[in-house]
């Protein structure tokens, strides 16, 4: 029991701690972020817990090295699953700009040709590029975009998960 009650105070206080900070500031690197706040919740707690301080609080609390682990694998889980569902309202999917786009057009529609005039790589492309250029995937060095090491370790990665699932090569 103390490790779900404990699991929830992290997860609570690291989510009211991150709507309230986004009010205040958007992060630029908005994933980092959400790392540092979760995780470093889960050590601040995990630190006040085995110091005692949080002893006269009138619930249970972990008792031995298992239980602080399932804690913390816990809340580990649910920020990760948090920060992969996080990306997709960080930033619009071209598929969401263009729901919204036809959507905006209400029930008369929108004319093809309107639709793809307002589809530019513009709308679709280059923000998706901001992106990995500001996450440090790619550089963008006289007018020419590259992948940095870090790019590399991430696309080898997809690769290989690609292969180990017998995916085609397709995007």
């Amino acid at each position: 029991m103390a490790v779900l009650v404990w699991s929830a105070v992290v997860l609570l206080g690291a989510t009211l701690f991150h709507f309230v900070l986004w009010r205040l500031y958007l992060p630029r690197r908005q994933t980092r972020a959400l790392l540092l706040i979760y995780l470093g919740t889960l050590v601040l707690t995990v630190a006040l817990l085995g110091s005692g301080l949080l002893r006269a609080l009138p619930c249970p609390q972990p008792q031995a090295l298992p239980e602080y682990v399932q804690l913390a694998l816990l809340v580990v889980a649910v920020t990760l699953a948090y920060i992969i569902t996080y990306s997709a309202v960080e930033a619009d999917s071209p598929t969401l700009v263009m729901i919204r786009t036809i959507a905006a057009a209400g029930t008369a529609g929108l004319p093809a040709e309107v639709f793809q005039a307002q589809m530019t790589d513009d709308v679709l492309v280059q923000p998706r590029l901001d992106d990995l250029v500001r996450d440090g995937m790619l550089t963008l060095d006289g007018g020419r975009y590259r992948m940095t090491a870090k790019g590399r370790r991430f696309v080898t990665l997809l690769i290989r998960y690609r292969n180990l699932l017998g995916a085609d090569k397709g995007g």
